[in-house]
This record gives C-alpha cells, sequence and structure tokens, in this order.
C-alpha cells in the first residue's frame, strides 16, 4: 500500500489532531451558584477544585473513538492505494482503439472500446503517484485526448469521454504522437538539458486488428498489448461497386461481395434496395473462415473441394430512370453491424458528352472511331487547340465545372481546366508539380497496373510499341499507372474537383492508337471518368477520407447534413470547390447549398475493410516484426482504499454519538 497525498495527510494531521486533544486539556469555566446539596453533583464538584485552565487527561471513550474518526478521515485525505499490481514510475502514454472493430458487441452487451476503456482506467488508477499518462485515441487518425499527467480523475474523464469512430485502424500516427509528446527538450529554468529524452512505455488497448502495425515499429520504451474482446462470429460486405451500363443506360448493375469470418458457416439473405425500399432477395452459403483468429483464407477450399467458399459475390440488375439511394443490405445478426449495410448515391441517366482538342486529323479520326463508332456516344465534339483556348466560357463550363464529362487533349498543354476528367496524350495540364523533361528513347514498358479500373483487360504486350516519349517530374501523389525502365509513362493525379490521366508520349510516334489496347483503355476511361459509375468516384469515400463538393455559382454557405441528423455549416463564397473531412461515421452525408433543396447532393461513406470486419481479437500482436507483450482477462488494478476508510469513519461516529446520548440521559 502507497499514499498519492502523502504531504496531505502529514500536513492535516499536525493540525487536526493536537485541536482535539487541546479540547479535552481545557478546563470549562464554570459560573458560581448556591445549591441545597452536592449528592448529585459529584462530578462538578472535582472539576470546581482545579483552578488552573488545564486539566489532567484522563481515560475517555468519548475522546478515544473521536481519534479514531479522525485518523480515518485523515487516512482517506492521503489517497492510500492498496498495490496489487507493480505499475511504472516513469512516463506512460495509453494508445486507445477506437476504430470500426471496436463497436463488436461482446456477451455481456458492451461493445470492444467500452471493455477498453474500463480496462484504461483501471490501469490509470493503478498508477503512483509520481507516474504521469497521456491519452491518445486513434483509428485512420489519431488524436491526444488527454496529455501528460498525474491526475488521476482527469485522466478517468477523459477516457470515459472517448467516442466510437468508423473508421480503418492505423497505428503509425499514433505511435507518431506518443514519441512527439515524449520527447523534452529544454528552455531553460525548468531542470532539463537541451535535447535531453524521457522514455515512455506505451500500453495499447486494442483488438489487435490493426491494418500498418507490420509496417510500424516502437522507437522508445517498450509496449504492451491488452487484448480486448472474444467474439468471432462476423459476416461482412467487403466490396460494393454500382455502374450504369454503357449501352443501356436505365439499368443500374450493383454488385457486392460477401465474405463470413467466423468459425462456422452461415447462410444468409442479402437484399438490394432502393431509397430503403427492399426489391430483391438473394441467398448466400458460405463456409467458415479457415484461419478465423489470424486472418481471412479460403485455404479450406483448396483443402476439399466440395467445401462451401468463406467469400461469394451477388449481384443485381436494378432499372432505374430516376436516381435515389441504393443499398445491399445483408440480413444477419452478428456482433458487428456496421459491414451489413451499404449504400450509394445514384443520379438520373444522361447522355455522355465527350471533347476532343487536337489539331491533327489522323488522331481525330482515331478518337472519333473509339468514342462514336465503338461506344455510340452522340454527343462527342470536336475542336482545334485554338478553338479551346479562344471559346467562350459558357462554351466550356456549366455551374462551374467542366461542360463535358471527359476531354481528350492531343499534343497541348492548357491552364483552361474546369473541375472535370482529362486526357493528356503528349501534353500537360498547367498545374503546380508537373514539368516535362528530355526524351526517353528505345525503351519498353516494364510494368503497368493491371488491376487499375483504367488498364483492366488492357494488353500493353509487345504489340504496344513507342517510339520515344518525355521524361516526366510528377507530385508525390500521382500514381504511377504505366512504367517504363527507368521513368513514368503514364500517371493518374487526383485534385479536388479535378482528374488527369497523363500520357508521357505521342500517339503519333506510337501503334497504341491502332491496336484493341487503345480501344479498350478509353471504354475505361469512360466507365471510370465520364459515368461515375464506379465505387473509385467522389460520391463514395471510405471513413475519414474527404468529400470534394463542386460549388454552384453563387452558393456562399454549405450545409452537410451527416447520417447522425447533425448539421455543419461550410462558409463555400467564391469558391467552385469544397472539401469537408469529418467522415468517420459511416451512412449518407447531404450537401444542401443556401438552404436550396434542388442543389443538394449526397454521398455515401462505408467501411468495406477486411481487416475491420474480421473481428477476432489478435492472440500474438507484432509491431513491425517485434512481438508484443499480451495481456488478457481482466487487470487486477491497484484500488483506492479512501472509501473504506470514510466508511470506517462513519461508523465509529454512529457509535460515538451513541455512547455520547447514552452518558447524557444517565
Amino acid at each position: 500500500m502507497n499514499f498519492l497525498s502523502l504531504q496531505s495527510l502529514l500536513i492535516a494531521s499536525a493540525l487536526a489532531i493536537p485541536a482535539l486533544l487541546l479540547l479535552y486539556f481545557l478546563k470549562l469555566r464554570r459560573q458560581e451558584r448556591k445549591i441545597s446539596s452536592t449528592l448529585l453533583w459529584k462530578k462538578a464538584v472535582q472539576d470546581l477544585q482545579v483552578n488552573a485552565p488545564f486539566q489532567k487527561l484522563r481515560k475517555n471513550l468519548l475522546l478515544f473513538l473521536q481519534l479514531l474518526i479522525l485518523a480515518a478521515v485523515l487516512f482517506s485525505l492521503g489517497n492510500p492505494v492498496a498495490n496489487m499490481t507493480k505499475t511504472s514510475e516513469r512516463n506512460i502514454v495509453l494508445l486507445i482503439d477506437r476504430s470500426g472493430s471496436m463497436k463488436t458487441i461482446e456477451e455481456d452487451g458492451q461493445t470492444r472500446l467500452d471493455l477498453a476503456k474500463n480496462t484504461a482506467i483501471d490501469f490509470v488508477q493503478g498508477l503512483k503517484g509520481d507516474a504521469k499518462a497521456m491519452v491518445i485515441g486513434f483509428a485512420d487518425r489519431a488524436d491526444v485526448i488527454c496529455s501528460f499527467t498525474d491526475d488521476v480523475r482527469r485522466l478517468v474523464r477523459r477516457i470515459e469521454g472517448i467516442e466510437p469512430t468508423d473508421g480503418p485502424s492505423l497505428i503509425g500516427e499514433a505511435l507518431q504522437l506518443a514519441v512527439a509528446y515524449s520527447t523534452k527538450i529544454a528552455t531553460g529554468g525548468e531542470g532539463w538539458a537541451p535535447g535531453s529524452v524521457e522514455t515512455a512505455d506505451i500500453e495499447l488497448f486494442s483488438d489487435g486488428r490493426i491494418a500498418d502495425a507490420a509496417e510500424e515499429y516502437v522507437t522508445r520504451g517498450k509496449m504492451t498489448y491488452y487484448r480486448t474482446g472474444l467474439a468471432a462470429d462476423n459476416a461482412g460486405i467487403v466490396t460494393f461497386d454500382v455502374r450504369r451500363e454503357l449501352e443501356q443506360p436505365g439499368v443500374v448493375s450493383v454488385f457486392a461481395q460477401i465474405q463470413n469470418f467466423g468459425p462456422g458457416p452461415i447462410t444468409s439473405d442479402v437484399s438490394l434496395e432502393l431509397d430503403g425500399r427492399m426489391l430483391s432477395v438473394q441467398e448466400v452459403n458460405l463456409g467458415p473462415a479457415s484461419l478465423a483468429t489470424t486472418r481471412p483464407t479460403d485455404l479450406s477450399l483448396a483443402e476439399n473441394p466440395d467445401a462451401l467458399p468463406s467469400s461469394q459475390n451477388v449481384i443485381f440488375k436494378l432499372p432505374n430512370e430516376a436516381g435515389g439511394v441504393v443499398g445491399v443490405k445483408l440480413h444477419r445478426e452478428d456482433a458487428l453491424a456496421l459491414d451489413n449495410l451499404v449504400t450509394a448515391p445514384i443520379d438520373p441517366p444522361r447522355a455522355i458528352r465527350v471533347l476532343a482538342v487536337s489539331d491533327r486529323s489522323k488522331i481525330l479520326f482515331w478518337l472519333k472511331r473509339a468514342f462514336v463508332t465503338s461506344m455510340e456516344i452522340e454527343d462527342y465534339t470536336e475542336m482545334s487547340t485554338s478553338e479551346y483556348e479562344k471559346a467562350d466560357t459558357a462554351d466550356l463550363s456549366v455551374e462551374g465545372r467542366s461542360a463535358f464529362d471527359l476531354i481528350v487533349l492531343d499534343n497541348h498543354d492548357t491552364d483552361r481546366l474546369w473541375p472535370g476528367n482529362y486526357i493528356f496524350f503528349g501534353g500537360l495540364p498547367k498545374i503546380e508539380g508537373i514539368e516535362r523533361g528530355e526524351n526517353v528513347d528505345e525503351q519498353y514498358f516494364v510494368n503497368w497496373r493491371e488491376s487499375h479500373p483504367l488498364l483492366r483487360y488492357v494488353p500493353l504486350d509487345e504489340k504496344v510499341y513507342v517510339i520515344k516519349w518525355k521524361r516526366l517530374k510528377l507530385p508525390d501523389h500521382a500514381l504511377k499507372l504505366v512504367e517504363g525502365q527507368d521513368s513514368t509513362v503514364m500517371a493518374f493525379i487526383s485534385d479536388p474537383g479535378h482528374r488527369y490521366v497523363i500520357s508521357a508520349f505521342d500517339l503519333m510516334e506510337s501503334n497504341f492508337r491502332w491496336q484493341p489496347a487503345f480501344f479498350i483503355f478509353l471504354q475505361n476511361a469512360v466507365m471510370y471518368l465520364a459515368t461515375g459509375g464506379l465505387t473509385d468516384t467522389g460520391r463514395l469515400v471510405a471513413p475519414g477520407d474527404t468529400i470534394t463538393l463542386p460549388v454552384p455559382p453563387g452558393a456562399e454557405e454549405a450545409t452537410i447534413r451527416r447520417p447522425d441528423g447533425s448539421t455543419d455549416e461550410i462558409d463555400v463564397k467564391n469558391r467552385t470547390t469544397a472539401t469537408y473531412a469529418k467522415t468517420r461515421q459511416c451512412g449518407l452525408y447531404k450537401a444542401t447549398f443556401d438552404d436550396a433543396k434542388d442543389t443538394t447532393e449526397s454521398y455515401a461513406v462505408n467501411i468495406l475493410d477486411p481487416t475491420e470486419s474480421l473481428i477476432a481479437p489478435n492472440n500474438q500482436f507484432t509491431i513491425g516484426a517485434d512481438e508484443v507483450k499480451t495481456v488478457t482477462g481482466e487487470i487486477k488494478a491497484n484500488r483506492p482504499l479512501w472509501p473504506y476508510a470514510v466508511g470506517i469513519a462513519l461508523v465509529f461516529l454512529i457509535f460515538e454519538w451513541w455512547v455520547y446520548n447514552r452518558r447524557v440521559m444517565i
């Protein structure tokens, strides 16, 4: 046992105990009165015989009881703690996971976050008086909940106030904050030498399902992992795709992949909904996840061809000419409800508008053949580069955005870039971070992203050759789609309101336009960029991602209605686009400009994360290549003893009152 407030105990004892004893030393001053007899006043006579102001201290039960009461009260002021566990005397950082998987409901009805908070509270209540702790809550981003303090009550209040999010679990930023806050550099007079460092131990409260754990490491101190939760039964929707058919714009195709992450087989209904109304139902039968306690797998199917797969695809066809909110729902009660529903806003079908900009008739011939002849796009426009640069703004933009769904520019650099989608062959957008370098001659394509929607089914094999291309300088966030031996051949750049596909080669110096790959690539570009039909568009975002809002001309304020019904206001005056990043909750977000219902834009946030859907707690957690010490079950925390001392004081107080009243009655 130790006292967290020993100094308070000593000061209070030095003042209170002598004061109580002094009251018993003092002699009562009495007035003289003549009475007929002293038979009933024997004790009073004894006091009258003493003329000094102080009397001799006699045995007194009341004094003994009052000393016990005072001792119990003083004992409680010292904040005594029973040492049931050994806690660190150094600085401690508590990392509390509040990602989507921490919403899992356990058998006792509590969420994992509730259990983690209770465990963390028990931990801080057992800290020694000379230990300081801070609290960091993390999911896709990390937040400092409480900076370093030795105030246990403050730490408990801050931990109790941690709210869950629907975002993925990423620990990298939390570790950086922990190191930054535990490193102190002196600024004179505080007893720290310049550059001095305090090492902080890290206590992690989580289920261990952290996506970037293998990529991170602990640079200072040691980490302890407090495993939270036991539930493993869960199935969820991990892939979701909505698109309108290019040949049939009135038909919407909805694709979803359902995966079982639990230890047993399941059978469940999966329904298609439009604006909350159920339209169609399919049944899925899924086998168990073979390694439900470590990671999802389909090994059971490889070992036994007759075994049920742990994942299954469902496809719905929805005739829809009006738009709305389409959703796919898994009708199954399991430990995590977060991944059982996904939604997406869809717009009414419209004709796709494509603009081709080139001064060369041969290039325009191939572009027209691809868009008009092959894809049957009716609203197709051609311009020369000079016509494009001299065109009125009203001809190229509508309400501050590009009037065309896709603009293809051949061998031309431009800064006339309204929010929209652009493909550059041999040219560049005039934006910061993009520059053209020297020629790259006689090289081949060595790598390309076949899984990216722009290059899906595009055969960039030996049949496609390029005489030369320009070396490009690109911003760090550029995605390299096609690479040569030492340079980028094609890149994809996404900025707020804009998406650019940049090809470093001139179509006239390649046979690309003659090959089937050219037509497949442009069809992918129409589907990916122009139709807004894939899940990688700005209307479908992951928890924590930023929403880019196109602002109507003249709008001054945007109101964002969140899935829980609360609203946020954004100033959009004199802006063409605005951003909103408070998207840690899954569901539908609706943006209204200047309270006009006809300018409402809807955005859907869905988790779609197998790491979060795999809820079975990680028994062996590793950070980088190092295995972390794991603590399971409840912590036998160091318990405060002051409530018991107060209770004992109350018992003695009642007994003292009874003794006093009994003497008075006698």
